[in-house]
């Protein structure tokens, strides 16, 4: 059996003592080719498991103001890919998410810098209805462009 090429995407995962949502966010994504965890000094498990699911884990220490983690991480990691994906912990993709970006990261012709993706509240298993839909934020991008 062949192995998957890994996509040409970047994850920054933001989080703090989210042993509980970290497996699935990841696991979400296995098909990305390189994993960052921003951890803010987890007192669980989060950073184990992030690391024994491939993740590189970072510490970001807030000192107050500017920049926040997410910023921080644009201006301080060493991405290897143009494109990077922002996920929180308690987020993950659906699976077919994968070949939608998958087309857009290796299309050497794509003209757009970011791409706004609808995230979507579940309860038990089930879409709200009334919580905050659509919500469209900027997570897919290409690192030079984004912050």
């Amino acid at each position: 059996m062949s192995k998957i090429k890994k996509a040409p995407v970047s994850l920054l995962i933001p989080c703090k003592n989210e042993e509980h949502n970290i497996a699935r966010c990841i696991q979400s994504v296995q098909w990305v080719d390189e994993i960052f965890v921003v951890d803010s000094q987890s007192s669980d498990k989060t950073i184990a498991i992030a690391e024994s699911l491939g993740a590189e884990v970072v510490q970001f220490h807030f000192k107050g103001g500017w920049p926040k983690k997410k910023n921080w991480a644009l201006a301080k990691l060493p991405f290897s890919h143009e494109w990077v994906l922002i996920l929180d912990a308690d987020e993950c993709l659906p699976p077919e998410a994968e070949e939608e970006i998958r087309k857009i990261v290796t299309n050497p012709e794509e003209k757009h810098a970011g791409y706004w993706i609808n995230r979507r509240y579940f309860f038990l298993g089930k879409p709200l209805k009334h919580a905050y839909f659509p919500n469209w934020n900027l997570r897919l991008f290409k690192h030079k462009s984004g912050r």
